[in-house]
């Protein structure tokens, strides 16, 4: 019987297992190397990344030949016989293998360490199926996936969203219903730097978001590449890339000063194994990055991308529509000033608020910072200074302590994720929307404030 295609193989080039290579020199001395990952190119051809194999290469430019073991995800394995064709340094092969090593080095914090090199293409020469006593059938299978009604509804109930906060509702439990149960949605800032959560499921249970507020660099992790590359980016083996990049990054440091980085919690499965991750574009303009998560191994598909590209791209457009309709709102008058707060009853609420970078803590709790912290600043210091409770978008956007960028200024984002965050929270202090382009600060006990530092 005839071997079949690589196109009939795709269980095997997820990576859930890492697949093994074996060369030898022209005397015979053998070396085995562990794969992250292989490529298929063609029905003919395979890739792998040329990063830490020095045996393996002074073992090929000796003899072309090589042997290699791979493992689906449900434990069925193949060995492919090879022989060494050529070595690409760039090229759509050599660019999607240096993804995949980019986002192993942005697990490790160590984007440095983990630049491809190059990428060694090889001809199949033959595939052999091997016995194995761990194939289970049946496993591998498309993981979770939505009909085009399911599309169309969403769609439908994304023209009907009446502003911004309700659009980010309909856009997550959409996705829950299409039976992406762990996802989130994050936004671009005002320099085009950092995506920050504005909302999640299926981590804390319900309809709950957690993680609001949390942030990522453009570039760093899965989410920060999507951004970065304006395409989807995924992974089915997680884990494993973790703990290979833990390796690699535990070697390094042994005979190096390099620290660990910091990195910022994100809604995220702990024994999260796959991941996918979609950019928000709109008329050539990336607004943010849309996340799935599964516990299951090599679950997204082509399928599970393309269907996600397209509720990314509805999204995308609503969030732009959205924008442009919030700018135009609340152009009329100040709201009414009123008069100073008088005292309320219970614990006085202590807010301290960092201008260099507007941090701004509750009690010795962090709230939130930058622009949303700026705004929660301003907005608390005329609420006691003046008694004011009613607000305009609009006012806001021109008040001078709030540092927005005239050309992406995200305040309804920044105001959501602040509503959202203080809700999260449970704090004494809320905001609600009473109207287009209005929101009322909503405040339970007595406020002190406190600036530490000085204005940057």
């Amino acid at each position: 019987m005839s071997a079949p295609p690589l196109s009939a193989l795709t269980d095997c080039f997820h990576g859930v297992v890492p697949a093994v290579v074996a060369t030898a020199s022209a005397s015979g001395n053998p070396n085995i190397a562990y794969l992250s990952k292989v490529h298929r190119v063609d029905d003919e051809h395979v890739a792998l990344s040329n990063q830490f194999f020095s045996k393996t290469s002074r073992n090929l430019a000796e003899n072309p030949y090589a042997s290699m073991v791979v493992v689906t995800p449900s434990y069925r394995e193949y060995r492919f016989e090879l022989r060494y064709a050529r070595t690409e340094t760039r090229g759509p092969v050599f660019e999607g293998l240096a993804a995949d090593v980019e986002a192993l080095g942005s697990l490790a914090g160590m984007p440095a360490v983990f630049q491809l090199r190059a990428a060694d293409i090889y001809r199949v020469l033959h595939v052999e199926e091997l016995p194995s006593s761990r194939a289970r059938p049946g496993d591998g299978d498309d993981g979770p996936t939505a009909d085009s009604r399911r599309l169309g509804e969403l769609a439908a109930q994304l023209g009907r969203a009446a502003d911004l906060d309700c659009l980010l509702t309909v856009a997550l439990d959409g996705l829950v219903r299409m039976g992406y149960e762990n996802c989130s949605l994050m936004l671009l800032d005002e320099l085009g730097e950092r995506l920050f959560t504005i909302a999640s499921r299926g981590y804390g249970g319900g309809t709950t978001d957690r993680g609001v507020g949390s942030e990522l660099a453009v570039g760093e992790g899965l989410p920060g590449m999507a951004a970065a590359r304006a395409q989807p980016m995924r992974t089915g083996n997680l884990g494993q890339m973790r703990k290979y990049s833990e390796t690699v990054r535990r070697s390094f440091e042994e005979g190096s000063a390099l620290e660990p980085d910091a990195h910022i919690p994100l809604p995220s499965l702990p024994d999260a194994q796959s991941q996918l991750a979609v950019p928000l574009l709109a008329r050539g303009h990336l607004h943010g990055v849309l996340v799935v998560e599964s516990r299951q191994y090599a679950t997204y598909t082509d399928h599970d991308e393309a269907l996600l590209l397209m509720v990314a791209g509805l999204v995308a457009g609503a969030l732009e529509l959205a924008a442009a309709y919030e700018r135009t709102g609340g152009l009329g008058p100040p709201a009414d000033r009123g008069a100073p707060s008088g005292e309320r009853d219970g614990p006085v609420i202590r807010v301290r608020y960092f201008p260099v970078d507007g941090s701004t803590f509750l009690g010795t709790d962090y709230l939130i910072k930058g622009v949303a912290g700026q705004v929660l600043w301003s907005l608390l210091r005329q609420y006691v200074d003046e008694g004011r409770e009613e607000f305009t978008h609009r006012e806001i956007r021109l008040d001078p302590s709030i540092d927005l960028p005239a050309f992406r200024d995200n305040l309804d984002s920044r105001l959501i994720l602040l509503k959202r965050r203080l809700d999260e929270r449970g704090a004494p202090i809320r905001i609600e929307k009473t109207g287009r382009g209005r929101l009322r600060l909503l405040v339970d006990a007595p406020v002190r404030l406190e600036k530490v530092g000085v204005d940057p």
